[in-house]
């Protein structure tokens, strides 16, 4: 059981405990593998719907549906401590797609890397108690690029694009920087875009002939519905 004493310190060292308890083994730089028997390989034709954690119930079904643990990490660390009392939550949808803790570039190196590694570990934990699992792709500046080596190439991956698709020039460029470094070392077999996406990403996706599956946010949805409703 997970301790009672609730910080990220000791619910790292506590998802290291049960991975390392189960197999699971690390890269040289730190990150947990990924096991192929937990990664979600199903035709992406049979995700009908990928929406975030916190609309979740506004989705008509739960069985052809990817949830997205896109959030606030204030939020989302609420989830992590509670990764046993949400299992059964997480088991109502087709797959969840992996956490997302922020490793923001000029955040300190250690800090993103810890954050990586958390992330990886409570999707793998999920996994490994009966959750369907397809890795979140984020890295965050050069020194966290070994994380990649922690996939099985030829995955189905997932991306979350809010707050990403914008920013000055320079920010464009080292995004698709690092779009090319992921698709070189995990050359994905699919790939799963909850948010907007710019044009010149799709083209680096197009020229490496990897398909993809663009989710609009709920939010921006559900704001569009309500302007069509109101026009009508």
């Amino acid at each position: 059981m997970m301790t009672s004493e609730r910080n990220v310190f000791t619910l790292f060292a506590w998802l290291c405990a049960e991975l390392l308890a189960t197999g699971i083994t690390f890269t040289k730089d730190g990150y947990p593998i990924f096991p192929e028997s937990i990664m979600f390989n199903c035709n992406p034709n049979d995700i009908k719907d990928m929406i975030d954690w916190r609309n979740r119930n506004k989705t008509k079904n739960p069985g052809n549906t990817v949830v997205a643990m896109y959030m606030d990490d204030k939020f989302l660390y609420q989830r992590l401590f509670h990764l046993e009392q949400d299992l059964p939550e997480y088991k109502r949808f087709l797959a969840v797609a992996g956490f997302d803790l922020s490793p923001r570039i000029g955040m300190d190196p250690d800090l993103q890397r810890f954050n990586i590694t958390l992330s990886m570990m409570a999707t793998i934990w999920l996994g490994l108690h009966g959750v369907r699992v397809i890795p979140n792709w984020r890295i965050g500046d050069r020194s966290t690029v070994p994380a990649l080596q922690a996939y099985p190439r030829n995955s189905m991956f997932a991306v979350g694009t809010l707050g990403c698709s914008h920013g000055n020039h320079k920010d464009k460029d080292y995004g698709e920087f690092t779009l090319r470094t992921k698709l070189l070392i995990t050359n994905p077999k699919h790939l799963l875009v909850y948010g907007p996406m710019l044009k010149r990403y799709a083209t680096v996706l197009n020229e490496f002939e990897v398909t993809y599956t663009q989710y609009q946010e709920y939010r921006r949805r559900s704001y569009d519905a309500a302007l069509i409703r109101k026009a009508a």
